[in-house]
This record gives C-alpha cells, sequence and structure tokens, in this order.
C-alpha cells in the first residue's frame, strides 16, 4: 500500500537507497530501525539477507525519496530463516529517505 507519495528522487536499479523500516509479524512489532540511522544498500544486490528480502526489493521498486510503503510479504519472500505461522504475513513499513552518492 503507498502511504506516503511524493515528488522526490525515484529509485533506480544500482542507486544506493537509504530506508527505515518497522517490521511486523501479525499485531507484534519485531524491528523498528527508526532510533539508528537508515538502513542504506545497492539496490538490486541484497547484502542484508535476513532484513532485505526478495519482498522488500519488488516492495519499494519505484518509490521516490520521501515515500512511504506498507509491504506485505508472504512466506516465499520473507528474508532467510524466518518462518511465519500460516496465513500470517510479514509486515514492512518502510520509508526512503534518501538515495546516497559516494557513500560505499
Amino acid at each position: 500500500d503507498e502511504l506516503v507519495g511524493t515528488q522526490g528522487d525515484t529509485l533506480l536499479p544500482g542507486s544506493i537507497v537509504g530506508f527505515q523500516a518497522v517490521v511486523s509479524i501479525g499485531d507484534k512489532q519485531i524491528f523498528d530501525t527508526h532510533s539508528d540511522k537508515p538502513i542504506a544498500y545497492t539496490y538490486g544486490k541484497k547484502p542484508y539477507p535476513s532484513l532485505v528480502c526478495a519482498g522488500v526489493e519488488q516492495g519499494i521498486r519505484g518509490m521516490k525519496v520521501g515515500g512511504k510503503r506498507r509491504l506485505s510479504i508472504p512466506q516465499a519472500l520473507a528474508p532467510e530463516g524466518v518462518k511465519l505461522p500460516p496465513g500470517v504475513d510479514l509486515t514492512y513499513e518502510v520509508e526512503l529517505t534518501e538515495i546516497l552518492t559516494n557513500y560505499f
């Protein structure tokens, strides 16, 4: 679900992206990056398989800086090692905070 759309720069493959996320299983929050600096990685390279999973990669495609989305991630697209209860998705509330240059 698109929570906030913006007119910022668009995320493109190979972009170095910074994002914040709140991750929940059902109604239980399991992870929140807002108290820390944004997660930065090169879009399409998935260096953090326990956090940046195929579902996140697909879900943030086409986002713009400042945009927010709620992503429902099924088991098949969940991070490695995460086992979801039957019929329950992993939920990411993602905010694209920046597209970085000369970061890595």
